[in-house]
């Protein structure tokens, strides 16, 4: 007889994360295969973590700042650190992880949420589609602005916003 393990999803806000980070941090550093840093700062609205036995098994971040598109501002997500172990992988928990984020960056009244993929063909089925315009946002590795159309560039649109497919998105900031 196989018994089945329950697996545990907390959506960890800033209050909370102070207890979390350093073993996010071991996660993602141990599936990206280098040394991850979370950055904790005022855009950082939340971790979405999912354990088995106590250890964490999936990952994901979410961020909210304003942004803007030819001088028009919006409410912008952005989720980073999608993280899903090997051992764990084919069963839906990046899909989770994604669809909390989604839902607490909803809650905030974000209009459209953005991530930046190495597979984008994961994140279509959470309505997630391929980001055309450019972004201006800051390079931390460069440490320098810089504007590009990131060829893995994903959107999803929560609210009646419009952006153009032509013009540059402001992101007023870093990418996570």
């Amino acid at each position: 007889m196989r018994m089945e393990i329950a697996l545990k999803l907390s959506v960890i806000t800033l209050d909370e994360i102070n207890d979390y980070k350093d073993d996010l941090e071991l996660f993602l550093s141990s599936i990206f295969d280098g040394e991850c840093h979370i950055d904790i700062n005022p855009e950082f609205r939340c971790a979405v973590v999912i354990e088995r036995s106590g250890r964490i098994c999936a990952c994901g971040l979410g961020y909210e700042r304003e942004m803007y598109q030819n001088q028009k501002c919006f409410k912008g997500g952005i989720v980073g650190g999608i993280a899903v172990s090997s051992e764990c992988r084919g069963q839906g928990l990046g899909k989770a992880v994604l669809e909390a984020i989604d839902r607490h960056l909803l809650s905030l009244r974000v209009d459209c949420s953005f991530l930046f993929a190495y597979e984008p063909k994961v994140y279509q089925s959470s309505g997630y589609h391929a980001l055309s315009a450019p972004i201006y946002y800051f390079d931390k590795q460069q440490s320098k602005w810089n504007q590009f159309v990131y060829r893995g560039g994903m959107v999803k649109s929560y609210s009646s916003i419009q952006l153009s497919e032509m013009l540059v998105i402001e992101f007023k900031g870093c990418v996570y």
